[in-house]
Formats: structure tokens, C-alpha cells, sequence
């Protein structure tokens, strides 16, 4: 399906101007937005708009690590690590409706114990380097090759994917690509959405 997954970031999208972006991801097509900001620096009213704005465009509007905060903002879900609050315990605190995603790293395992625990979607990355979690490990492509043998649910890919190197991962199959610094950088946003989804057909 290779689906835009937009994560926002308190560099690039900081709280004064959050609210305007998160509109022009969306007016550009974007169905699925993370929430990603590790300063703890959150606006909750800001929170609850936006995730008030996502649902009437019917996007899915995702917290980062945290589910209190997921529940408090009545976002759509939430996006858990293996150090974040464990699978269960999101599904008791945000429900069954809840969309959750696991990042699995590059280990198969652990999207296996995700899927079995009910994650609607399993992460793998870093794919590439990326300046936003720099020191991340690489996850292998024949990692997500195999992955998508394995596994019927959604796959999602992270780190460091841009307009030059979607070629590599557009044709492997995967439902969700998540974005930070690419939509952000080098132009508009809707320019690098218009230019990623050129990529992504071409």
C-alpha cells in the first residue's frame, strides 16, 4: 500500500506552528500522523484540537510512547518501543478501537510477540541513517523482505527515507512509510509530499 506515515518532531514541527502543519500534511493527502516529541514539552488543548482536526479529515492521529497522553487527547492510538508501557496494558488503558503500533527494531521476534499480543501494526528500522535518531541501528531490507513473508498485518518502516531512496523500498510491500525530516526540509510540505508520492509511483 506504501502509505505516508508523517511524524512530527519538536525541531521541525515545534508547538507554534504544530497546528498548521498538521493541517497541510493533511490537506495534502496524509492519513496516518504521529505525535513525536521527546522534550515532554506538550500543549494538551493543542493535543485535543488536533486530534479533534485528524478525525474529521478521517486520519488516524498517533501518540508517541505515551498512553496516558493518547487517552487524555483522545487521540487515535498510540505508538509503543520495547521500553515504552507494554502492548496489554495500552489496549486496557485506550481500548479496543485503539490503533497501536510496536517498533520491532529489525527483530522478528519481537513483531511475532507484537502481532500475537494484537498490534495492528509492527515498525522496523532504522532503514537508512537518520538525523533524528542518529544513533539508531540499521535494520537489514531482507529483514523486511522476510517480514512481510512471515506476517499478514501492517508493516510500517522508519528511518532516514527520502525521495532517493524510496526506490529500494517501494515494491517490498510495506502499508505504512513513516517520514520526519523529508517533509519537512527542502521545500513546502506539500512540495515534499507531491515529491515522495512521485517516488513512490515512479
Amino acid at each position: 500500500m506504501n502509505q505516508i506515515y508523517a511524524l512530527t518532531d519538536q525541531n521541525f514541527t515545534p508547538n507554534n506552528t504544530l497546528k498548521a502543519q498538521i493541517n497541510e500534511l493533511l490537506n495534502s493527502g496524509v492519513k496516518i500522523i504521529q505525535y513525536r516529541n521527546k522534550s515532554q514539552n506538550h500543549d494538551i488543548s493543542l493535543l485535543k484540537e488536533i486530534a479533534k482536526i485528524c478525525k474529521s479529515y478521517n486520519s488516524k492521529f498517533i501518540i508517541n510512547d505515551d498512553v496516558n497522553l493518547a487517552k487524555i487527547v483522545q487521540a487515535s492510538g498510540v505508538h509503543i518501543g520495547k521500553d515504552d508501557e507494554s502492548l496489554k496494558r495500552a489496549r486496557d488503558i485506550l481500548g479496543y478501537e485503539a490503533f497501536i503500533g510496536v517498533s520491532c527494531y529489525s527483530d522478528l521476534n519481537l513483531a511475532r510477540n507484537a502481532i500475537k499480543n494484537g498490534a495492528d501494526y509492527i515498525a522496523f528500522g532504522s532503514l537508512f541513517p537518520s538525523s533524528s535518531k542518529p544513533n539508531a541501528p540499521l535494520c537489514p531490507l531482507n529483514i523486511i523482505k522476510e517480514a512481510r513473508l512471515k506476517f499478514k498485518e501492517k508493516i510500517a518502516v522508519i528511518g532516514g527515507i527520502n525521495s532517493s531512496n524510496l526506490n529500494l523500498i517501494k515494491d517490498i510491500g510495506v502499508d505504512y512509510i513513516a517520514i520526519i525530516s523529508a517533509l519537512y526540509t527542502g521545500g513546502s510540505i506539500k512540495d515534499n509530499i507531491d515529491k515522495l508520492n512521485r517516488a513512490l509511483k515512479g
